[in-house]
């Protein structure tokens, strides 16, 4: 299996193995033991949610990846939208400073 997506955003890597496997998003949440929501699956395959740590180490564990890949794919993916809301902020902060003077 080609492991260039595991380079793409978390939610894309998860989306990407649950449609590989064929799973909808139903069977998917079987596979991880059906105590989350499908809802919630597609809060992270749809709007980039990313879920706690276990969850994502049980999300490798279904998907036979290394743990480890995943969590960093999912570490990258929570900063990178950490620094795109903080310069959101930034600037409309910065442009409200300028409206005031």
């Amino acid at each position: 299996m080609d492991k260039s997506f595991m380079d793409g955003p978390f939610n894309e890597i998860v989306q990407h193995c649950r449609k590989q496997k064929g799973w909808t998003i139903r069977e998917f949440v079987e596979k991880l033991g059906g105590d989350i929501s499908p809802a919630y699956i597609t809060k992270i395959e749809v709007h980039n949610e990313i879920p706690s740590p276990e969850l994502i180490c049980k999300i490798a564990e279904v998907f036979k990846l290394n743990y480890q890949d995943l969590l960093n794919s999912a570490r990258k993916n929570k900063v990178q939208l950490f620094d795109e809301s903080l310069e959101k902020k930034y600037q409309k902060a910065a442009c409200l400073y300028k409206l005031k003077k």
